[in-house]
């Protein structure tokens, strides 16, 4: 990596008139061809000037495209999500994959399960997993995607990922909690919006993987977690 600070190893880049992203200087030649954007005071802007969420979002989806073709998103997801303004409100929507290689903030909901004695399950990510492969995890996470409701989200990832009925997911609690998670990556800027929820299960439920994602999980006590930690 080079010796640049963070800072200067990145340019922004603009969206609906707003600071919404940050590019790796590394990849700037490759976008310069892109049609859809042009340049900005230190950074890039996407075209969109007068344009309608719904044509801001054609064209930012063009770019996540073009993105792909260059080989520069290697997690392609068919999935959209909502780029949101520093007020929360939805300016265009694009594959879940580009946001990292765009530096856009992403929501995601990350649930943590109870059991009435105290104890927590915990999900172990499966090795095939392209992100900390084989490390701990709560007991379901998931991106937020457009149009959806974090209860929603909540509801889906913990039958996806832990076979978690309905009847039992519909418990799921929102403390208020949201942690703000900023890093690099070796594709570019994981910027999320980390949305904490909780969920009691009974002592008879065990989850279950369903989708992969997950290649064991365990039932720990706190002091356990803490030293995992």
């Amino acid at each position: 990596m080079s010796d640049q600070g963070p800072a200067t190893r990145y340019v922004p880049l603009w969206i609906a008139g707003a600071l919404l992203g940050r590019v790796r200087r590394d990849v700037l030649p490759v976008l310069d061809a892109f049609p859809e954007l042009g340049t900005a005071e230190l950074g890039l802007r996407l075209r969109d000037e007068g344009a309608t969420r719904a044509a801001r979002s054609r064209l930012l989806q063009s770019v996540a495209r073009r993105l792909r073709r260059a080989g520069l998103i290697a997690d392609w997801r068919n999935e959209l999500c909502a780029v949101l303004d520093a007020d929360g409100r939805e300016v265009a929507r694009v594959e879940r994959g580009a946001f990292r290689r765009l530096g856009i903030q992403h929501r995601a909901v990350h649930v943590n399960g109870h059991r009435p004695d105290g104890r927590i399950w915990i999900a172990r990510r499966s090795a095939r997993k392209r992100a900390d492969p084989g490390m701990l995890d709560n007991l379901a996470a998931g991106g937020v995607c457009a149009g959806e409701t974090p209860r929603r989200c909540a509801v889906r990832e913990l039958w996806e990922e832990a076979g978690v009925p309905r009847r039992l997911a519909a418990r799921v609690d929102f403390p208020g909690m949201v942690i703000h998670s900023l890093r690099e990556t070796r594709c570019g800027v994981h910027d999320e919006q980390v949305i904490v929820a909780d969920v009691l299960l009974p002592d008879e439920f065990e989850p279950v993987g369903r989708d992969g994602e997950v290649e064991e999980f365990q039932c720990l006590a706190p002091a356990q977690v803490e030293a995992a930690l």
